[in-house]
This record gives structure tokens, C-alpha cells and sequence, in this order.
């Protein structure tokens, strides 16, 4: 992918980070990790996040970790919900509307969440795939 922008790189972040936490806490590097994700999530650059992680290309602009299906990132850390997951289709976005990623439930009828605001549930959109 070339011509990678801010809006790419949110996505690219939000889809990577729960991947990035379990391998900072492996790697003792959680705080760093946790300062840049509050960057972002306070309007930081995801672009520079994901450059400063080696998340993208810093020459060809290019991804260095993949996020999946183009639009759809499947992201389903432990609901913090007592209640069962309802099941059901729909399509989802971020509940802050910052980024264009989109997903769907998972197979056990989970709704997606956004980890970058703390696994909070993702929107429905009112559409149906």
C-alpha cells in the first residue's frame, strides 16, 4: 500500500494494538506503548505512531504488519459485559467516529470493540452486509 495517510494509520493502529500490548508486556515496553496510544486517542498522529513502532515503512510509506480484509478488522478482546453477547448481523464503526474502520460480530455473535478507547463497543451503522 502506498500513500499511506493519517486516516490509513488510525485504522492500521486501532486493528494492531491489541497485538502491540500483549508483545509490550513481553517486552517491558508497556508504558511507551501506552503514551503513544493516548496520543492518539487524545488527537495525536497515528501516522507517527505507527512509524515510531514499525508499524509502516518509514521509506515506502508501506504497512509492515498486515490489518486483514481491507475495511474489515476483526478485533475482539473479553467484553466487559455480564451480559451474553446478543447475536445478529450488522456492520459496526468506531464509536468516536474517528477512524473509517468498519468490522462485523464475531462468529459467537460478539460485537466488535475499539481498542484504542479501552475495548469500547463499536457503533452499529444501521446496515446489513
Amino acid at each position: 500500500m502506498t500513500d499511506f495517510d493519517e486516516a490509513d494509520a488510525l485504522i492500521l493502529w486501532c486493528t494492531i494494538l491489541p497485538d502491540l500490548r500483549r508483545e509490550a508486556m513481553a517486552g517491558r515496553w508497556t508504558d511507551r506503548l501506552e503514551r503513544a496510544a493516548v496520543r492518539v486517542r487524545e488527537g495525536g498522529s497515528a501516522l507517527d505512531a505507527c512509524r515510531q513502532f514499525d508499524l509502516i515503512d518509514t521509506e515506502t510509506e508501506s504497512t509492515t504488519r498486515s490489518g486483514g480484509e481491507p475495511g474489515i478488522t476483526h478485533v475482539y478482546p473479553m467484553s466487559r459485559s455480564p451480559r451474553a453477547p446478543r447475536t445478529g448481523r450488522g456492520d459496526y464503526s468506531c464509536p468516536h467516529r474517528l477512524c473509517a474502520r468498519r468490522d462485523e460480530r464475531d462468529d459467537d455473535g460478539h460485537p466488535p470493540v475499539c481498542a484504542l478507547f479501552d475495548n469500547e463497543p463499536m457503533q452499529p451503522t444501521g446496515t446489513t452486509p
